[in-house]
């Protein structure tokens, strides 16, 4: 009876060995493969995103200087949420009307414009060495009915036109939700208050002062 052959440890190993390495030689191209694909698909997600941000940038553009086209003295913007403010009261007082009458383009003033659904405190003084405020107001969402005026007085005077100065200093819990609408000189200027203080209106807003 003829013996069977046995299979030498060595060559086991080595047949092992080979298979392993082809197994992983392939597996190495799969590898390299899938990262040839996941480098091309992040360079085209790169390509998409740069042009959705150069969209979204055009778009903030456009839509930044038709604000700007709207924030002149009278302006469609402030007639807008005047009229706005009117209608949701039901009643509006005589001095109310004759603050909104004014629209001497060489008296500017500032109103005050909250965001979000809370009241929010602002307070101001003359000046920043003040040692208490001559004006504060817990302001409701919305436009304000005062008119600040930091130039020239105005023309008529009432409850609601606050003459502050050029050297005004402003204060706020929360200037994230308070932003500054200045008229006059037939121009306007959007700002949201910078920090929870403005030291001094005209220094720190870079305004448009006469004879300064």
């Amino acid at each position: 009876m003829a013996k069977r052959r046995r299979t030498s440890p060595a060559l086991a190993i080595g047949l092992f060995l080979i298979m392993a390495a082809i197994i992983g030689f392939i597996f190495s191209l799969i590898a390299i493969n899938k990262v040839g694909q996941m480098k091309a698909e992040l360079t085209q997600m790169r390509k998409q995103y740069d042009q959705e941000l150069l969209s979204i940038e055009d778009d903030f553009k456009a839509k930044l200087a038709s604000v700007e086209r709207l924030l002149g003295s009278g302006g469609t913007l402030e007639q807008y949420i005047v009229a706005k403010n009117f209608l949701s009261n039901t009643t509006v007082d005589l001095e109310a009307i004759i603050t909104e009458a004014q629209k001497a383009s060489d008296r500017p003033y500032f109103r005050v414009f909250v965001t979000g659904t809370k009241d929010i405190w602002v307070g101001i003084k003359k000046a920043s060495t003040d040692s208490g405020y001559f004006f504060q107001k817990n302001f409701k969402p919305g436009l304000s009915q005062e008119k600040f005026y930091y130039f020239k007085n105005p023309e008529v005077e009432t409850k609601y036109t606050i003459m502050v100065g050029k050297d005004a200093y402003l204060r706020t819990g929360a200037p994230e939700s308070v932003y500054l609408i200045f008229f006059g000189f037939d121009s306007g200027k959007l700002v949201r208050m910078p920090s929870v203080e403005i030291t001094n209106l005209s220094k720190d807003l870079n305004l448009y002062i006469p004879g300064s």
